[in-house]
């Protein structure tokens, strides 16, 4: 993450490195207690996220758009985005406006909590399978931002690409929340492809059905009201929400199929295997 930006000519003080280390050490510190040691997943997610936006944001080549968009228009005639607007945005915002604005704001700390309610509801281990999948649809979608930037709906708009769209749900969000936290969502205005605010949801959607089995079924709506707010809100192309979809599903198999197994997660805790099955 590091040799990126300075391959580019755009060094970076290595702050975050120095947290990762920090994280680490006190990971492996003998004097920590054992119920604090699963905590420092949290750091460590904050630290990578900030690592990540100082990584995407040292571009320097062209941004692309223009392929997308005429894929889009190939695909269902004409812009899907436009027509949600055309057909749904009064001019102002409404109500279902600040319900999409909740949706939208919530990829900011689903990945967080549903990893808490894995630890205390399976264990740590089932915690630790699922940070793996988070992490590598993160640091995927990432790593395509970097060499894929795209240019969103809402600013292909104000570059004259598209037609006039407006960034709705952001409108509604800014309204909602400080506008300096606003810009904190938004560390890459050109990575659109793929959608991460689809990919993770759906990514822990499946895992919620593996975890929760039908308990998990209202999560469903969430994910739903989210892959289409952010379509209607002009910030990712159709396209972004299937390749999102595309991005989940891979993270899913290469971890709980391949990385993870239930056998092999089966075999580091013996003692939890012999509990269930009595």
């Amino acid at each position: 993450m590091l040799i990126v930006p300075l391959s580019r000519l755009v060094p970076r003080i290595p702050v975050p490195l120095m947290s990762f280390v920090v994280c680490y050490l006190l990971y492996r510190w003998k004097g920590l207690p054992g119920v604090l040691r699963p905590w420092l997943f949290y750091p460590l997610l904050v630290v990578s996220y900030w690592q990540l936006q100082f990584v995407v944001s040292s571009h320097f080549q062209a941004f692309h758009g223009a392929s997308i968009i005429a894929l889009e228009r190939a695909i269902f005639g004409q812009l899907p985005v436009v027509w949600l607007q055309e057909h749904l945005y009064t001019g102002g915002i409404a109500w279902y406006d600040y319900v999409f604005a909740v949706f939208h704001s919530s990829l900011f700390f689903i990945p967080i909590a549903f990893p808490l309610l894995l630890f205390f509801r399976k264990g740590v281990e089932r915690m630790k399978r699922a940070t793996v999948a988070i992490a590598l649809i993160t640091l995927a979608g990432y790593a395509t931002y970097v060499l894929f930037p795209l240019t969103p709906p809402w600013m292909a708009s104000l570059e004259n690409m598209i037609p006039h769209v407006e960034r709705i749900t952001l409108r509604a969000l800014g309204e909602l929340a400080p506008g300096g936290i606003i810009s904190s969502f938004s560390p890459s205005p050109r990575g659109a492809m793929p959608s991460l605010h689809a990919g993770v949801p759906i990514l822990i959607l499946m895992i919620a059905f593996r975890e929760f089995r039908y308990k998990a079924w209202w999560f469903t709506i969430l994910v739903a009201g989210i892959c289409f707010e952010i379509a209607y809100g002009a910030e990712h192309y159709i396209v972004d929400i299937i390749a999102g979809l595309v991005y989940a599903v891979a993270a899913y198999l290469i971890v709980y199929k391949w990385l993870i197994p239930d056998s092999r997660l089966a075999a580091s805790r013996p003692s939890e295997v012999k509990e269930q099955s009595t």
